[in-house]
């Protein structure tokens, strides 16, 4: 049997590193051979067709960040699985939404609430509007992005969290969970990379919470690598975390560094392929 690897990091029976470059013929005659893939985080979605319509297993498993890409497709995934969630609408482009306020008079939630880019990830993006003045000038922001052929966002209603997102980070059969809080009083968009400080200990009857929710949507999906945002209005007596954004792509202070989240992953890879009754020691950590 054969591990086919594409991640840089780990080495098995077959290493591909592809970079930038598409697939070669070789490359995809060794998918077809492989009886279980490890891609990279960056895996691209020609890579993750080719190896999912290979028949054989692939880790980590991205099927859904392929289906519902962006905010926007996220937003829609979160409907159809019936996934707790602010209160979210999707806009083609700024024209779609001023035709909607003309029809309404009126923004789709009351003030406050969020624009958020489709593409961007990591708090990238976010606009917190508290009034019409902010509003417009967001639009006319946005409109000159469509100028350079990018174009989408959605409106989300604001929820009461002062400011602090609770993530739950899914490496294999782990969850990792953890707060992201403001470093001063009245902000309400949160960024490690930012300014933001990381909290473990804060309010662990929530995050066991956001740990169940990410673990029910875990099994529905197939996700096994991912970060997923919550909002949680933490002045509640009893809050639900509401689903904000799956990130494929994250920061890995959270766990402690790269280092460890390198080590969790040869853990969640290793018991992965055990799981598949494949030798977990044909692979290597670089």
């Amino acid at each position: 049997m054969t591990i086919l690897s594409f991640h840089p990091c780990f080495g098995a029976d077959k290493q591909i590193i592809l970079g930038a470059r598409s697939l070669s013929r070789e490359d995809r005659m060794s998918i077809d051979r492989a009886d279980a893939i490890l891609l990279p985080q960056g895996c691209s979605e020609e890579l993750y067709h080719a190896c999912a319509q290979s028949g054989a297993p692939v880790f980590p498993e991205y099927g859904v960040r392929f289906q519902y890409p962006g905010k926007t497709g996220q937003a829609q995934l979160f409907r159809e699985l019936l996934l707790p969630h602010p209160e979210t609408y999707c806009w083609k482009n700024v024209a779609d939404f001023r035709l909607f306020l003309e029809k309404r008079a009126s923004p789709s939630h009351r003030f406050p609430f969020f624009v958020k880019i489709d593409g961007a990830h990591e708090g990238e993006g976010v606009f917190f509007i508290e009034d019409e003045t902010h509003l417009q000038d967001v639009l006319g922001q946005l409109k000159q992005r469509e100028a350079s052929g990018t174009s989408g966002f959605l409106t989300q209603a604001a929820v009461p969290t002062r400011g602090n997102v609770l993530r739950a980070v899914i490496i294999g059969n782990d969850i990792f969970s953890f707060w992201k809080r403001p470093s001063e009083k009245g902000g309400m968009i949160t960024n490690i990379s930012k300014g933001g400080l990381l909290d473990r200990k804060w309010r662990p009857d929530l995050q066991e919470k956001a740990v169940v929710e990410t673990r029910n949507v875990s099994r529905k999906t197939g996700l096994n690598l991912a970060a997923i945002d919550f909002a949680v209005a933490v002045d509640e007596s009893d809050p639900r975390p509401l689903f904000l954004e799956i990130n494929y792509f994250f920061a890995r202070r959270g766990l402690g560094g790269t280092m460890p989240y390198y080590r969790y992953l040869y853990r969640a890879i290793r018991e992965w392929l055990a799981q598949k009754n494949l030798d977990p020691d044909r692979i290597v950590l670089y």
